[in-house]
């Protein structure tokens, strides 16, 4: 880009990084959006319309977005698929924009201990009102805002099944919504630069165009797969009986489905 624009690779670095910055610091808060007020409304009935599942107020997921190994610790940034990395967290309504996003973790961290470092689940009670919840893979712990697909080991009832196949059909906005985020940017595939704070400024600046390439209804790209399934479960989230609840709701939730069927 330097040579294509007659332009010293110092000047071209600064300028890469003073549109991040802004991208990030002045615009992301009024692109990605938790749903508030009228809009959660809007948000849950969207969703809705997809399988049934109601009070969706999102789909969350991480994905891993190769870097080249950094100098400090490059082990914790070697993820288990055999390469360096970050994880971007993010959650996307129904039209596949992105209503928050964290990213900075190393690779070797899981999609759980992530969500458990960042923003979302710190304010969760500020964020998602009571009976609302977001929806996430088996990678995720249930809680009573989280709720995860029953495990299949060959024993699943039809009302389990039936869940499972509402589930994965409304939850694959999010990995739609990566797919076409590094399908936009191809950056996102590969990171050469040695610049972690510039990496992390530059994925969140990406996930702003996004939503203002939806928002301007400019889709015309085609999907990258984008799988980070494992199955895991981390002890941590069993605590104050938060998986209790979680249970509760995705039994209340079955029980609205079967009635539909």
């Amino acid at each position: 880009m330097a040579d294509r624009f007659d332009v010293g690779k110092s000047s071209y670095h600064r300028s890469i990084k003073r549109v991040a910055c802004a991208l990030v610091d002045d615009i992301m808060p009024q692109v990605i959006q938790w749903p508030t007020g009228n809009k959660i409304g809007e948000t849950s009935n969207a969703f809705s319309d997809i399988s049934g599942l109601l009070n969706v107020l999102g789909a969350v997921d991480g994905s891993h977005i190769p870097i080249k190994a950094p100098k400090e610790i490059p082990n914790a940034y070697y993820n288990r698929k055999k390469y360096h990395s970050v994880v971007l967290l993010a959650t996307c309504d129904a039209s596949l924009r992105f209503t928050y996003v964290w990213t900075g973790n190393p690779g070797s961290n899981h999609d759980a201990t992530v969500l458990r470092s960042s923003e979302l689940f710190q304010q969760v009670d500020n964020l998602i009102p009571p009976m609302y919840y977001i929806l996430g893979d088996s990678t995720f712990p249930l809680l009573g805002w989280l709720v995860t697909p029953f495990r299949d080991f060959g024993n699943l009832t039809r009302d389990q099944r039936l869940f499972n196949n509402s589930h994965s059909k409304t939850r694959q906005v999010i990995e739609r919504s990566f797919g076409l985020l590094k399908a936009r940017f191809r950056r996102l595939l590969r990171f050469e630069a040695s610049d972690l704070k510039l990496i992390v400024y530059s994925i969140l600046s990406a996930c702003v165009l996004h939503n203002i390439c939806l928002n301007m209804n400019e889709e015309n790209f085609d999907y990258i797969e984008d799988d980070n399934t494992e199955l895991y479960v981390n002890d941590v989230y069993r605590q104050h009986g938060h998986q209790m609840c979680g249970v509760r709701l995705r039994n209340e939730i079955m029980q609205h489905l079967r009635q539909l069927n």
